[in-house]
Protein backbone atom coordinates (compact mmCIF):
# COMPACT_ATOMS: atom_id res chain seq x y z
CA UNK A 1 0.00 0.00 0.00
CA UNK A 2 1.77 3.19 -1.13
CA UNK A 3 0.71 6.64 1.37
CA UNK A 4 0.24 8.55 -1.48
CA UNK A 5 -2.92 7.32 -2.40
CA UNK A 6 -4.76 6.99 1.22
CA UNK A 7 -8.37 7.10 0.95
CA UNK A 8 -10.96 9.38 0.35
CA UNK A 9 -10.67 12.86 -0.39
CA UNK A 10 -8.67 14.67 3.20
CA UNK A 11 -10.80 17.04 3.51
CA UNK A 12 -14.07 15.47 3.22
CA UNK A 13 -12.21 12.53 5.84
CA UNK A 14 -12.13 15.39 8.59
CA UNK A 15 -14.60 17.70 7.94
CA UNK A 16 -18.11 16.07 6.04
CA UNK A 17 -19.84 18.86 6.98
CA UNK A 18 -19.28 21.99 4.60
CA UNK A 19 -16.55 24.36 5.54
CA UNK A 20 -18.54 28.10 6.15
CA UNK A 21 -16.55 31.28 5.28
CA UNK A 22 -18.06 34.98 5.26
CA UNK A 23 -15.95 37.94 4.35
CA UNK A 24 -14.86 39.94 6.67
CA UNK A 25 -15.03 43.68 5.45
CA UNK A 26 -13.10 45.09 8.28
CA UNK A 27 -9.52 43.16 7.33
CA UNK A 28 -10.73 41.68 4.24
CA UNK A 29 -9.79 38.20 5.69
CA UNK A 30 -11.95 35.14 5.45
CA UNK A 31 -13.41 33.62 9.05
CA UNK A 32 -13.63 30.03 8.51
CA UNK A 33 -15.85 27.87 11.02
CA UNK A 34 -14.55 23.84 11.10
CA UNK A 35 -17.94 21.96 12.24
CA UNK A 36 -17.03 18.54 13.45
CA UNK A 37 -16.42 15.62 11.86
CA UNK A 38 -19.57 13.16 11.77
CA UNK A 39 -18.72 9.72 13.97
CA UNK A 40 -20.42 7.18 12.00
CA UNK A 41 -19.51 4.53 9.63
CA UNK A 42 -18.98 6.52 6.68
CA UNK A 43 -16.79 9.02 8.27
CA UNK A 44 -14.72 6.48 9.79
CA UNK A 45 -14.38 5.49 6.91
CA UNK A 46 -13.39 7.94 4.92
CA UNK A 47 -11.58 8.83 7.81
CA UNK A 48 -9.09 6.25 7.93
CA UNK A 49 -6.04 6.07 6.30
CA UNK A 50 -2.69 6.22 8.40
CA UNK A 51 -3.30 4.00 10.42
CA UNK A 52 -3.82 1.28 7.86
CA UNK A 53 -1.21 2.68 6.25
CA UNK A 54 1.27 2.06 9.00
CA UNK A 55 -0.47 -1.19 9.45
CA UNK A 56 -0.39 -2.44 5.69
CA UNK A 57 3.11 -1.85 5.99
CA UNK A 58 3.60 -4.85 8.85
CA UNK A 59 1.35 -7.61 6.57
CA UNK A 60 4.48 -8.46 4.61
CA UNK A 61 7.55 -9.50 5.58
CA UNK A 62 6.84 -9.85 9.11
CA UNK A 63 3.21 -11.30 8.23
CA UNK A 64 3.98 -13.93 5.05
CA UNK A 65 7.88 -14.79 5.98
CA UNK A 66 8.54 -14.54 9.95
CA UNK A 67 4.89 -15.59 11.20
CA UNK A 68 5.34 -19.25 8.93
CA UNK A 69 8.71 -19.39 9.45
CA UNK A 70 8.00 -19.48 13.23
CA UNK A 71 5.34 -21.86 12.91
CA UNK A 72 7.35 -24.33 10.82
CA UNK A 73 10.42 -24.08 12.71
CA UNK A 74 8.61 -24.11 16.30
CA UNK A 75 5.08 -24.76 16.22
CA UNK A 76 2.97 -22.62 18.76
CA UNK A 77 6.38 -22.03 20.90
CA UNK A 78 6.89 -18.45 18.82
CA UNK A 79 3.17 -16.95 18.97
CA UNK A 80 3.07 -15.23 22.35
CA UNK A 81 6.18 -12.84 20.88
CA UNK A 82 3.33 -11.99 18.69
CA UNK A 83 1.02 -10.46 20.47
CA UNK A 84 3.48 -9.01 23.08
CA UNK A 85 5.08 -6.69 20.16
CA UNK A 86 1.83 -5.38 19.47
CA UNK A 87 1.25 -4.30 23.00
CA UNK A 88 5.00 -3.37 23.47
CA UNK A 89 4.48 -0.83 20.77
CA UNK A 90 1.08 0.42 20.94
CA UNK A 91 2.15 3.48 22.17
CA UNK A 92 4.58 4.31 19.59
CA UNK A 93 2.41 4.63 16.98
CA UNK A 94 -0.62 5.92 18.98
CA UNK A 95 2.12 8.65 20.27
CA UNK A 96 3.19 9.80 16.70
CA UNK A 97 -0.05 9.90 15.21
CA UNK A 98 -1.75 12.00 18.56
CA UNK A 99 1.05 14.27 18.02
CA UNK A 100 0.24 15.37 14.70
CA UNK A 101 -3.51 15.40 15.62
CA UNK A 102 -2.86 18.07 18.12
CA UNK A 103 0.23 19.65 16.94
CA UNK A 104 -0.69 20.32 13.23
CA UNK A 105 3.17 19.35 12.14
CA UNK A 106 5.24 16.01 11.72
CA UNK A 107 6.73 14.67 14.69
CA UNK A 108 9.91 15.23 12.84
CA UNK A 109 9.79 18.79 14.23
CA UNK A 110 9.77 17.70 17.63
CA UNK A 111 12.55 15.06 17.52
CA UNK A 112 14.84 18.27 15.97
CA UNK A 113 13.79 20.09 19.22
CA UNK A 114 16.11 17.67 20.49
CA UNK A 115 18.74 18.48 18.45
CA UNK A 116 20.31 17.67 15.09
CA UNK A 117 21.46 13.87 16.15
CA UNK A 118 17.71 12.60 16.48
CA UNK A 119 17.95 13.80 12.19
CA UNK A 120 21.05 11.96 11.67
CA UNK A 121 20.42 8.75 12.97
CA UNK A 122 17.15 8.65 11.32
CA UNK A 123 19.40 9.26 8.05
CA UNK A 124 21.56 6.54 9.18
CA UNK A 125 18.66 4.20 10.16
CA UNK A 126 16.96 4.26 6.63
CA UNK A 127 20.26 3.81 5.00
CA UNK A 128 20.73 1.07 7.23
CA UNK A 129 17.24 -0.04 6.30
CA UNK A 130 18.69 -1.06 2.66
CA UNK A 131 18.71 -4.35 4.25
CA UNK A 132 15.28 -4.49 4.96
CA UNK A 133 14.13 -3.24 1.56
CA UNK A 134 16.15 -5.88 -0.14
CA UNK A 135 14.73 -8.96 2.18
CA UNK A 136 11.55 -8.25 1.00
CA UNK A 137 12.38 -7.23 -2.25
CA UNK A 138 14.15 -10.99 -2.51
CA UNK A 139 10.89 -12.08 -0.11
CA UNK A 140 8.64 -11.01 -2.95
CA UNK A 141 10.77 -12.33 -5.49
CA UNK A 142 10.70 -15.73 -4.28
CA UNK A 143 6.76 -15.79 -5.07
CA UNK A 144 7.09 -14.68 -8.25
CA UNK A 145 9.60 -17.62 -8.77
CA UNK A 146 7.07 -20.14 -7.51
CA UNK A 147 5.22 -19.29 -10.47
CA UNK A 148 7.34 -18.16 -13.01
CA UNK A 149 10.73 -20.58 -12.29
CA UNK A 150 12.69 -19.48 -15.48
CA UNK A 151 13.37 -16.25 -14.42
CA UNK A 152 16.56 -16.17 -11.44
CA UNK A 153 15.01 -15.34 -8.36
CA UNK A 154 17.82 -12.20 -8.34
CA UNK A 155 16.50 -10.97 -11.09
CA UNK A 156 12.79 -10.83 -10.17
CA UNK A 157 13.92 -8.85 -6.98
CA UNK A 158 16.00 -6.12 -9.16
CA UNK A 159 12.49 -6.19 -11.45
CA UNK A 160 10.37 -5.78 -8.20
CA UNK A 161 13.14 -2.65 -7.22
CA UNK A 162 13.73 -1.18 -10.14
CA UNK A 163 9.81 -1.33 -10.90
CA UNK A 164 8.98 0.33 -7.39
CA UNK A 165 10.39 3.20 -8.25
CA UNK A 166 9.58 4.17 -11.78
CA UNK A 167 5.63 3.53 -10.84
CA UNK A 168 6.85 6.05 -7.64
CA UNK A 169 8.21 8.41 -10.00
CA UNK A 170 5.78 8.14 -13.00
CA UNK A 171 2.76 8.85 -10.61
CA UNK A 172 0.93 5.24 -11.39
CA UNK A 173 0.90 4.92 -7.73
CA UNK A 174 -2.85 4.78 -7.88
CA UNK A 175 -4.16 2.40 -10.18
CA UNK A 176 -1.20 0.16 -9.09
CA UNK A 177 -2.71 0.72 -4.89
CA UNK A 178 -6.29 -0.53 -6.24
CA UNK A 179 -5.18 -3.73 -7.80
CA UNK A 180 -3.35 -4.03 -4.53
CA UNK A 181 -5.30 -3.72 -1.98
CA UNK A 182 -8.04 -6.53 -3.89
CA UNK A 183 -5.41 -8.77 -3.73
CA UNK A 184 -4.16 -8.61 0.17
CA UNK A 185 -7.79 -9.03 0.85
CA UNK A 186 -8.15 -12.12 -1.48
CA UNK A 187 -4.73 -13.45 0.63
CA UNK A 188 -5.91 -12.24 4.03
CA UNK A 189 -9.51 -13.72 3.30
CA UNK A 190 -7.99 -16.98 2.01
CA UNK A 191 -5.50 -17.33 5.29
CA UNK A 192 -8.35 -16.87 7.65
CA UNK A 193 -10.40 -19.33 5.77
CA UNK A 194 -7.23 -21.53 5.93
CA UNK A 195 -7.24 -20.89 9.70
CA UNK A 196 -11.10 -21.95 10.19
CA UNK A 197 -10.64 -25.32 8.66
CA UNK A 198 -6.76 -26.67 9.54
CA UNK A 199 -6.00 -24.97 12.86
CA UNK A 200 -5.84 -27.21 16.12
CA UNK A 201 -7.93 -26.88 18.95
CA UNK A 202 -7.79 -23.45 20.61
CA UNK A 203 -6.61 -24.81 23.60
CA UNK A 204 -3.04 -26.21 22.32
CA UNK A 205 -2.50 -22.59 21.03
CA UNK A 206 -4.23 -20.29 23.23
CA UNK A 207 -1.73 -21.98 25.92
CA UNK A 208 1.02 -20.70 24.20
CA UNK A 209 -0.04 -16.73 24.63
CA UNK A 210 1.94 -16.61 27.78
CA UNK A 211 5.56 -15.74 27.88
CA UNK A 212 8.26 -18.34 27.54
CA UNK A 213 12.24 -18.39 26.47
CA UNK A 214 12.28 -18.93 23.16
CA UNK A 215 13.17 -22.54 21.84
CA UNK A 216 16.89 -23.41 21.40
CA UNK A 217 18.15 -22.58 17.52
CA UNK A 218 15.20 -19.70 17.76
CA UNK A 219 17.34 -16.73 18.87
CA UNK A 220 18.09 -14.03 15.59
CA UNK A 221 14.23 -15.37 15.01
CA UNK A 222 12.71 -14.50 17.99
CA UNK A 223 14.66 -11.17 17.58
CA UNK A 224 13.30 -11.01 14.34
CA UNK A 225 9.65 -11.33 15.23
CA UNK A 226 10.15 -7.83 17.90
CA UNK A 227 11.55 -6.17 15.29
CA UNK A 228 8.91 -6.50 12.45
CA UNK A 229 6.07 -7.02 14.73
CA UNK A 230 3.56 -4.85 14.49
CA UNK A 231 6.16 -3.33 11.86
CA UNK A 232 9.33 -1.83 12.48
CA UNK A 233 9.04 1.66 14.73
CA UNK A 234 10.74 3.98 11.91
CA UNK A 235 6.83 3.92 10.71
CA UNK A 236 5.57 5.87 13.63
CA UNK A 237 7.29 9.24 12.02
CA UNK A 238 5.57 7.90 8.62
CA UNK A 239 2.49 7.71 10.20
CA UNK A 240 2.83 11.12 11.60
CA UNK A 241 4.13 12.29 7.63
CA UNK A 242 1.05 10.30 6.42
CA UNK A 243 -1.36 12.29 8.77
CA UNK A 244 -0.35 15.31 8.06
CA UNK A 245 -1.05 14.54 3.83
CA UNK A 246 -4.44 13.90 5.06
CA UNK A 247 -4.74 16.62 6.44
CA UNK A 248 -6.50 15.32 10.01
CA UNK A 249 -6.97 17.57 13.12
CA UNK A 250 -4.97 20.62 13.86
CA UNK A 251 -3.09 20.14 10.41
CA UNK A 252 -6.26 21.65 8.48
CA UNK A 253 -6.37 24.61 11.25
CA UNK A 254 -2.88 25.30 11.11
CA UNK A 255 -2.57 25.02 7.17
CA UNK A 256 -6.07 27.95 7.00
CA UNK A 257 -4.94 30.16 9.86
CA UNK A 258 -1.09 30.01 7.58
CA UNK A 259 -3.08 31.32 5.01
CA UNK A 260 -4.33 34.18 6.82
CA UNK A 261 -8.08 33.26 8.03
CA UNK A 262 -9.09 33.33 11.51
CA UNK A 263 -10.33 29.93 12.15
CA UNK A 264 -13.12 29.22 14.61
CA UNK A 265 -13.71 25.74 15.67
CA UNK A 266 -16.81 23.77 16.42
CA UNK A 267 -16.65 22.59 20.24
CA UNK A 268 -16.45 18.76 18.84
CA UNK A 269 -13.95 19.56 16.11
CA UNK A 270 -11.19 17.89 18.00
CA UNK A 271 -12.98 15.64 20.26
CA UNK A 272 -14.59 13.87 16.80
CA UNK A 273 -11.48 14.30 14.90
CA UNK A 274 -9.58 11.84 17.94
CA UNK A 275 -12.13 9.37 17.79
CA UNK A 276 -11.89 9.25 14.06
CA UNK A 277 -8.22 8.85 14.76
CA UNK A 278 -8.42 6.37 17.21
CA UNK A 279 -10.71 4.37 14.99
CA UNK A 280 -8.15 4.44 12.41
CA UNK A 281 -5.18 3.15 14.87
CA UNK A 282 -7.18 0.58 16.78
CA UNK A 283 -9.27 -1.00 14.09
CA UNK A 284 -6.08 -1.44 11.86
CA UNK A 285 -4.14 -2.48 14.40
CA UNK A 286 -6.34 -5.24 15.82
CA UNK A 287 -6.53 -6.96 12.30
CA UNK A 288 -2.87 -6.81 11.83
CA UNK A 289 -2.31 -8.33 15.04
CA UNK A 290 -4.97 -11.22 14.47
CA UNK A 291 -3.77 -11.69 11.15
CA UNK A 292 -0.10 -12.05 12.24
CA UNK A 293 -1.42 -14.56 14.38
CA UNK A 294 -3.53 -16.78 12.16
CA UNK A 295 -0.55 -16.52 9.89
CA UNK A 296 1.90 -18.62 12.37
CA UNK A 297 -0.84 -20.98 13.49
CA UNK A 298 -2.08 -22.28 9.75
CA UNK A 299 2.06 -22.23 9.48
CA UNK A 300 2.45 -24.46 12.55
CA UNK A 301 -0.52 -26.91 11.67
CA UNK A 302 0.57 -27.50 8.01
CA UNK A 303 3.62 -27.08 7.67
CA UNK A 304 5.24 -27.74 10.99
CA UNK A 305 4.35 -31.69 10.83
CA UNK A 306 5.02 -32.15 7.01
CA UNK A 307 8.82 -30.58 8.21
CA UNK A 308 8.75 -28.01 5.85
CA UNK A 309 10.70 -24.39 6.31
CA UNK A 310 10.51 -21.85 4.35
CA UNK A 311 14.31 -21.25 3.14
CA UNK A 312 16.23 -19.96 0.23
CA UNK A 313 14.16 -19.41 -3.20
CA UNK A 314 11.56 -22.20 -2.63
CA UNK A 315 10.36 -20.27 0.08
CA UNK A 316 7.16 -18.90 -2.05
CA UNK A 317 6.26 -22.73 -3.21
CA UNK A 318 6.71 -24.04 0.61
CA UNK A 319 4.31 -21.45 2.14
CA UNK A 320 1.82 -21.81 -0.92
CA UNK A 321 1.82 -25.34 0.28
CA UNK A 322 -0.34 -23.95 3.21
CA UNK A 323 -3.13 -23.18 0.80
CA UNK A 324 -2.48 -26.03 -1.74
CA UNK A 325 -2.81 -28.59 0.62
CA UNK A 326 -6.20 -26.60 2.22
CA UNK A 327 -8.07 -25.56 -0.79
CA UNK A 328 -6.30 -27.53 -4.14
CA UNK A 329 -3.99 -26.88 -6.44
CA UNK A 330 -6.39 -24.32 -8.28
CA UNK A 331 -5.45 -21.19 -5.07
CA UNK A 332 -1.76 -21.52 -5.90
CA UNK A 333 -1.55 -18.69 -8.18
CA UNK A 334 -4.45 -16.56 -6.12
CA UNK A 335 -2.43 -16.98 -2.91
CA UNK A 336 0.70 -16.14 -5.12
CA UNK A 337 -0.74 -13.09 -6.48
CA UNK A 338 -1.97 -11.96 -2.79
CA UNK A 339 1.37 -12.25 -1.49
CA UNK A 340 3.19 -10.58 -3.89
CA UNK A 341 0.75 -7.70 -3.65
CA UNK A 342 1.23 -7.84 -0.12
CA UNK A 343 5.14 -7.82 -0.71
CA UNK A 344 5.28 -5.15 -2.85
CA UNK A 345 2.86 -2.98 -1.23
CA UNK A 346 5.35 -3.13 1.77
CA UNK A 347 8.36 -2.17 -0.34
CA UNK A 348 6.63 0.33 -2.02
CA UNK A 349 5.28 1.82 1.01
CA UNK A 350 8.54 1.98 2.16
CA UNK A 351 10.51 3.57 -0.77
CA UNK A 352 7.97 6.27 -0.27
CA UNK A 353 7.93 6.86 3.26
CA UNK A 354 11.36 6.37 4.38
CA UNK A 355 12.68 9.11 1.72
CA UNK A 356 9.82 11.43 2.93
CA UNK A 357 11.61 11.04 6.64
CA UNK A 358 15.08 11.40 4.64
CA UNK A 359 13.85 14.52 2.81
CA UNK A 360 12.58 16.37 6.04
CA UNK A 361 15.66 15.28 8.08
CA UNK A 362 17.88 16.84 5.13
CA UNK A 363 15.86 20.08 4.62
CA UNK A 364 15.82 20.49 8.79
CA UNK A 365 19.88 20.23 8.50
CA UNK A 366 20.36 22.35 5.87
CA UNK A 367 17.77 25.14 5.71
CA UNK A 368 18.60 26.68 2.14
CA UNK A 369 17.46 23.16 0.69
CA UNK A 370 13.84 23.77 2.16
CA UNK A 371 12.88 24.22 -1.72
CA UNK A 372 10.72 22.12 -4.30
CA UNK A 373 13.11 21.90 -6.63
CA UNK A 374 15.63 20.51 -3.66
CA UNK A 375 12.80 18.63 -2.05
CA UNK A 376 12.19 16.48 -4.75
CA UNK A 377 15.86 15.55 -5.51
CA UNK A 378 15.77 14.75 -2.23
CA UNK A 379 13.32 12.04 -2.42
CA UNK A 380 14.34 10.55 -5.32
CA UNK A 381 18.14 10.26 -4.47
CA UNK A 382 16.87 8.64 -1.28
CA UNK A 383 15.50 5.84 -3.76
CA UNK A 384 17.96 6.21 -6.16
CA UNK A 385 20.57 4.91 -3.18
CA UNK A 386 18.28 2.69 -2.33
CA UNK A 387 18.02 0.88 -5.59
CA UNK A 388 21.57 0.61 -6.13
CA UNK A 389 22.26 -0.81 -2.32
CA UNK A 390 19.12 -3.05 -2.67
CA UNK A 391 20.64 -5.16 -5.90
CA UNK A 392 23.72 -5.25 -4.30
CA UNK A 393 22.56 -7.16 -1.63
CA UNK A 394 20.52 -9.18 -3.61
CA UNK A 395 23.45 -10.42 -5.77
CA UNK A 396 25.74 -10.29 -2.35
CA UNK A 397 23.56 -12.77 -0.17
CA UNK A 398 20.18 -14.21 -1.93
CA UNK A 399 18.56 -15.40 1.19
CA UNK A 400 15.12 -13.95 1.60
CA UNK A 401 14.16 -15.60 5.12
CA UNK A 402 17.97 -14.71 6.58
CA UNK A 403 18.16 -11.29 4.93
CA UNK A 404 15.44 -10.20 6.87
CA UNK A 405 15.80 -11.85 9.85
CA UNK A 406 18.89 -9.76 10.02
CA UNK A 407 17.04 -6.36 8.83
CA UNK A 408 14.95 -7.52 11.53
CA UNK A 409 16.75 -7.17 14.67
CA UNK A 410 18.79 -4.14 13.41
CA UNK A 411 14.96 -2.78 13.45
CA UNK A 412 14.89 -4.28 16.94
CA UNK A 413 18.20 -2.49 18.20
CA UNK A 414 17.16 1.04 16.62
CA UNK A 415 13.19 0.98 18.02
CA UNK A 416 14.13 2.05 21.59
CA UNK A 417 15.80 5.37 20.56
CA UNK A 418 12.86 5.83 18.44
CA UNK A 419 10.59 5.21 21.39
CA UNK A 420 12.21 7.78 23.33
CA UNK A 421 11.70 10.10 20.81
CA UNK A 422 8.12 9.91 20.38
CA UNK A 423 7.33 9.80 24.67
CA UNK A 424 9.64 12.88 24.73
CA UNK A 425 7.77 14.83 21.76
CA UNK A 426 4.39 14.45 23.59
CA UNK A 427 5.69 15.36 26.83
CA UNK A 428 8.02 18.08 26.04
CA UNK A 429 5.57 19.93 23.01
CA UNK A 430 2.27 19.79 24.33
CA UNK A 431 2.74 23.40 26.65
CA UNK A 432 -0.84 25.22 25.77
CA UNK A 433 -3.90 24.05 27.91
CA UNK A 434 -5.36 23.33 24.83
CA UNK A 435 -2.49 20.86 24.29
CA UNK A 436 -2.69 19.89 27.49
CA UNK A 437 -6.24 18.18 27.19
CA UNK A 438 -4.74 16.39 24.28
CA UNK A 439 -2.39 14.68 26.64
CA UNK A 440 -2.20 10.61 27.07
CA UNK A 441 -3.30 9.24 30.44
CA UNK A 442 -0.49 8.80 33.10
CA UNK A 443 -1.72 5.03 32.11
CA UNK A 444 -0.65 5.43 28.76
CA UNK A 445 2.76 7.00 29.85
CA UNK A 446 3.72 4.02 31.91
CA UNK A 447 2.80 1.81 29.18
CA UNK A 448 4.84 3.50 26.33
CA UNK A 449 8.22 3.35 29.27
CA UNK A 450 7.29 -0.05 30.09
CA UNK A 451 7.67 -0.69 26.31
CA UNK A 452 10.87 1.40 25.83
CA UNK A 453 12.21 -0.39 28.11
CA UNK A 454 11.03 -3.64 27.39
CA UNK A 455 12.42 -3.26 23.66
CA UNK A 456 16.14 -2.41 25.47
CA UNK A 457 16.53 -5.42 27.65
CA UNK A 458 15.36 -7.43 24.55
CA UNK A 459 17.91 -5.86 22.54
CA UNK A 460 20.42 -6.83 25.31
CA UNK A 461 18.58 -10.57 25.70
CA UNK A 462 19.12 -11.20 21.29
CA UNK A 463 22.72 -9.21 21.30
CA UNK A 464 24.01 -11.45 23.91
CA UNK A 465 22.86 -14.81 23.13
CA UNK A 466 23.09 -14.61 19.80
CA UNK A 467 26.37 -13.24 19.51
CA UNK A 468 27.87 -14.11 22.89
CA UNK A 469 26.17 -16.71 24.63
Amino acid sequence: MTVRALPGDPDKGLRPAAVVAKENPTDDLKTVTLKAPGTGVRDTWRAMGPGIAAAMTGIGASHIMHAPTAGARFGYDLLWVILAAYIIKYCAFEFAHRYTMVKGETIINAYHRVGNWPLWFMIFQGFANTVGIAGRALGCAALMWAAFPFIPLEMWAVAILVGTVAILWLGSYKSVEGICKVLIIVFAVSCFVAFALQATPPAEYLSRLLPTLPPIGAMLLFGAMFGYFPTTLEVAPMQSNWAVDKKAGMVKVNEMRAQGHTVHMDPNYMKNSLILFKRDMNISYIISMLSGMVFLIVGAAVLNPLGLVPRGSEMGVTIARIYTDTFGAWIFPVIIAGGVAALFSTVFTYFDGQARIFEECAVRLKRDWDNPRMRKLLYRGMQVTWLVAGIAVVFGLPEPIFVVQVASVMALLFSPILYWLTIKAIKDNFTSDFEREHLPSKLQFAWAWAGTISLVLLTLYVLYYQFLG
